[in-house]
Parts: C-alpha cells; structure tokens; sequence
C-alpha cells in the first residue's frame, strides 16, 4: 500500500481537517520515512503557532530517515519504538486475529500469518505515557495494534484518523467502536481510498 500523500484523499481530508479543526499538535503511529503522511502534518501544521508533532516508527531504518527529514524543525519529536509491545496486544495469537470478526483482510492466510510471525518484539511506546495529551492522533502503525492505539490514544485527543478500517484488521475495530461511541462524530470516510480510512472529531 503506497504511503499517504496529499495526492490521494485521505490525505486531502488530513491535511484539511488539520486547518478546520484548529489542530496543533499530533500524534503519528506509523510514520516510516517521514515522507508520506508525516509531510502532509507537517504541511498543514506549519502555519501553526505552539505546534507539535510527535512521530512512532518501530523501524530503525526508516526511523533513521524520518529523523533526517524532520531534523530542521525542533518542534517534531520523533520515537523508534512500537507503539504497543507485543505482550500488551489484545490479540494474543495469530487465531485471534484471523478469526476476529473484526478481521476484514482480503490476503491468504498464510500471508497474514508471517506478518504475524515476523512482528518486531520490544517495549511500547505508549505504555510509558502518564499524563501526554495532543489535538490529534493519526493511526496507521502495525496491522495488529490499531485497536490497542486506539484504545489507548482516544481519551488523550480530540481527533482520530484512522488508516485501514474497511478492508483491514488495523483499525477496523476502532471505527466500528467509534459508530457506537457518544459524543464523536464521523465528519469524513472513503471506502474506496486505501483499505478505506476515516476521521473522527469529539464533539
């Protein structure tokens, strides 16, 4: 799935909701390279004043990258970690996943099973938080911790952008939690962009 970029929808309605929405300070899960959707924040944010992006990639590489790319601009922090660690996921075994009713994936099994096997382990980012708030969250990290972003990310924001909730297990469970939530209101979603994607304002 090539990255989010101003060229596609998703990342029109990022970039959009950002200025609509007074939005100042983001969390991104999921950042490789820092040339898809981190440039689309940043874009947007620069205007901003008091802004703050703070950036999770569990890939040294491409954390390595995205740190030379936003290495000019003291205002974004950037984390090499996964967001959630592999013992603190709600799945707990690849069944778990493949079975959930929330598993919307439309590859081979055999094909979601090696992702499942070839997850990097470590600590989790958000595990350390205490009292960290931000305007804005956009989720797209691992395929196997969107529901646990979510759940831990959702009382700390007053935006959700969701990556992968139609035809994906990543964040599928959060937009359909979302539906049923009380005082959040679905101001944008595309099936057809991506695996589908979706952003959510509190009211």
């Amino acid at each position: 799935m090539p990255e989010i970029t101003l060229a596609d929808e998703f990342g029109r309605a990022i970039a959009a909701t950002i200025r609509a929405c007074d939005v100042r300070s983001v969390i991104e899960v999921g950042s490789w390279d820092g040339t898809g959707s981190t440039t689309v924040i940043l874009q947007a944010l620069e205007p901003a004043p008091d802004k703050q992006l703070t950036c999770i990639e569990a890939n040294p590489e491409r954390h390595a990258a995205l740190s030379r790319l936003v290495a000019s601009r003291p205002w974004v922090t950037t984390v090499c970690s996964r967001s959630v660690s592999r013992a603190k996921m709600t799945p707990r075994s690849f069944a778990d996943v493949w079975h959930s009713p929330h598993n919307r994936l439309g590859y081979p099994e055999e094909q979601v099973r090696q992702w499942w096997n070839t997850q990097t382990d470590g600590p989790g980012h958000f595990e350390t938080l205490t009292s960290e708030t931000w305007d804005a969250a956009l989720i797209d990290g691992c395929e196997f911790s969107g529901w646990d972003d979510y759940r831990l990310l959702r009382d700390r924001v007053r935006v959700l952008m969701l990556d992968d909730v139609f035809r994906a297990y990543k964040c599928s469970h959060a937009h359909d939690d979302l539906r049923r939530q009380w005082g959040w209101q679905c101001i944008w979603s595309s099936s057809f962009c991506r695996n589908g994607a979706s952003i959510w304002v509190k009211q």
